[in-house]
């Protein structure tokens, strides 16, 4: 039996992605730190669609976490696996709060390349799939989140380099990044959490952020759209997807 591995599964963007790829019929592990929201997702989209949904809570800012929890899962015949799992700060760079950032750091990018290097290790010759949720801020740096914004520009940078790598050798596992845009969920709430920003700057983001258009739901649209593709790149622009091979040229010495 195949399955589809979500992290961040029980809010926001996550849980849309389990509720798209569930209604394809993709059974699926959700991972996330919220057990009680893991399982009223598992309720519903099993009774739906009649699929089946494994449960694993874990907290992947943990480092001592991450590889128990790879071994737990590498035990599924996984065949999507979607580095969803990451959170962000609004704030100047230099007022952010430490402990704060080096828990970010290690969720959007110690944790994302721990678990994208074991499942491509373990899969190079499979035909498989790898998509790595980076941002929009990875593309194009936001002012008011410069330590987020880097954190995706190296997962963005990263994941673009190794799909073209594996490409080059002739490996069959895909490896693909997504970089949604503004979108409604619940990012905002943790990003604001110990922001030293003025008032009105919260303001002003507020505002930006309440026009968003695309929902989570949405967002999973895409999503899907990128893995049915032979694209590396799926990027939010004008709330549309932009399917491409990359912006980033690795140099190689032949």
């Amino acid at each position: 039996m195949k399955y589809t591995l979500i992290t961040g599964a029980s809010s926001g963007i996550g849980k849309g992605l389990a509720e798209k790829f569930a209604s394809k019929r993709h059974n699926l592990i959700i991972a996330a730190r919220r057990t009680n929201l893991l399982n009223e997702i598992k309720k519903e989209l099993e009774n739906r669609y009649k699929i089946d949904v494994v449960v694993f809570t874990v907290d992947l800012s943990k480092e001592q976490e991450v590889e128990k929890f790879y071994n737990d899962v590498k035990k599924y015949d996984i065949e999507l696996f979607i580095n969803n799992a990451g959170f962000g700060d609004l704030n100047l760079a230099w007022d952010s709060d430490l402990d704060k950032i080096k828990k970010m750091l290690d969720l959007n990018i110690k944790t994302l390349t721990t678990l994208s290097i074991m499942f491509i290790r373990d899969n190079l010759d499979n035909d498989v799939q790898l998509i790595n949720v980076s941002s929009g801020a990875g593309y194009n740096i936001f002012a008011w989140s410069i330590n987020y914004s880097a954190s995706k520009v190296f997962v963005s940078a990263w994941t673009e380099s190794v799909a073209k790598q594996l490409r080059k050798l002739n490996k069959k596992i895909k490896v693909k990044v997504l970089a949604p845009g503004v979108t409604k969920s619940e990012f905002s709430n943790q990003a604001l959490l110990k922001t030293k920003l003025k008032k009105e700057q919260i303001e002003k983001y507020k505002n930006w952020k309440s026009k968003a258009i695309l929902t989570s739901e949405n967002l999973a649209d895409e999503t899907y759209k990128l893995y049915k593709s032979d694209k590396i790149v799926g990027i939010i622009k004008n709330n549309k997807l932009e399917l491409s091979d990359g912006y980033y040229d690795i140099f190689w010495i032949d």
